[in-house]
């Protein structure tokens, strides 16, 4: 298995669902989007939007690398507005395996 594989995996295992459960958390207590709302903007089912809201307290908060609760912030209030853009960016940003032209994780 090449590196570039190894770090997809890493990444869609590890990284972006943390992401997104700290990011579905923020959606629902701050911005009071519904729980399909929040399903849809992140690319995952209601079942699993539910699981990350009824399990808070087991999402760490610093799961993989230094997510802190500014950057949760911006990358949420991004998925808000649509700025799909900034939000790849931030993503991308915070990203433990860094930027790389050859990384092609979309965030949904």
């Amino acid at each position: 298995m090449n590196n570039n594989t190894n770090s997809y995996d890493y990444v869609a295992a590890k990284f972006l669902p943390v992401l997104k459960a700290r990011t579905a958390v923020l959606l629902f207590n701050k911005y009071k989007l519904t729980q399909q709302s929040i399903a849809k903007m992140l690319g995952v089912s209601q079942a699993e939007i539910s699981k990350y809201l009824n399990r808070q307290d087991f999402i760490p908060k610093s799961a993989i690398a230094d997510i802190d609760d500014d950057d949760i912030e911006e990358f949420t209030k991004s998925m808000v507005i649509n700025d799909e853009y900034n939000a790849q960016r931030i993503v991308c940003r915070i990203c433990p395996k860094g930027v790389s032209n050859s990384c092609n994780i979309m965030i949904k």
